[in-house]
């Protein structure tokens, strides 16, 4: 599936985060989910092959990382569902402050990355 977040990174966790998500306007609509892949606007996250969810439907998204829970608001843009799982992509509104500073950390650490990656194949 094409993608067409138009970002300066996008960084994919090696394990996926566990969290929890809330249909906004149907509360009673909520279940597990793991955290993919995060931008400074998006997240791509899978949950189970019937989530409940739809294009355009509000959640609130809750998962823990580095230690620490963090919740916000968003919209889902995409879904693709299979037998065992459905995964959507989420455009978040306004990330919490520390969460914006850490995802920021991980674009800068994959910049870094890939720079000594560059360097290392150089003659």
């Amino acid at each position: 599936m094409h993608e067409r977040r138009q970002e300066p990174f996008r960084y994919p966790f090696q394990s996926p985060l566990p969290g929890f998500y809330n249909k906004k306007f149907s509360p009673q609509v909520s279940g597990p989910l793991e955290v993919n892949d995060i931008s400074l606007n998006g997240m791509r996250f899978t949950s189970s092959p019937e989530p409940h969810l739809s294009m355009r439907d509000e959640v609130m998204i809750s998962f823990m990382m580095d230690g620490e829970t963090f919740t916000f608001e968003g919209r889902i843009i995409w879904l693709k569902t299979n037998e065992e799982k459905t995964t959507c992509g989420l455009h978040v509104f306004d990330y919490p402050g520390r969460l914006k500073n850490k995802i920021q950390e991980l674009g800068d650490s994959l910049s870094e990355h890939q720079k000594t990656q560059i360097e290392s194949k150089s003659p």
